[in-house]
């Protein structure tokens, strides 16, 4: 059994034919596609109000850092990227800033917040 789907006629381009989708493409496929239902057993809780999103980083060097994960959850991560147009650096990203956001509140600490570290007036210990 083939892992990918078999390459016809239907989704191959012409060249010069090929155009990127615009916004009402992507919401309907987005509707054709709903959400699984959860897991039988699993508490589903009402969604958090999410404070508006972090700024963008400072200009300057960014730093690297390796995720190790399942192969089952890279594919999966990768799924939700095509779903949702964007990239998987991009989505581990922006969970890592609410994360970090989350414990900031949870610590009373604005140098995990937004900020940075020269926005906290104590340094944690």
């Amino acid at each position: 059994m083939s892992r990918f789907a078999a390459i016809t006629a239907d989704l191959l381009a012409r060249k010069g034919e090929a155009m990127p989708w615009t916004e009402i493409e992507r919401t309907e496929i987005e509707r054709s596609f709903p959400p699984p239902p959860p897991p039988a057993g699993l508490v589903v809780r009402a969604p958090v109000a999410v404070a508006a999103p972090p700024p963008p980083p400072p200009p300057g060097k960014t730093r690297a850092c390796a995720v190790r994960m399942t192969a089952q959850d890279h594919e999966r991560l990768g799924i939700l990227a095509v779903k949702l147009g964007t990239t998987r650096q991009h989505l581990l990203k922006q969970a890592l800033a609410q994360f970090l956001e989350g414990q900031a509140q949870v610590h009373a600490c604005t140098c995990l917040g937004r900020g940075g570290t020269d926005a906290c007036e104590r340094r944690c210990g």
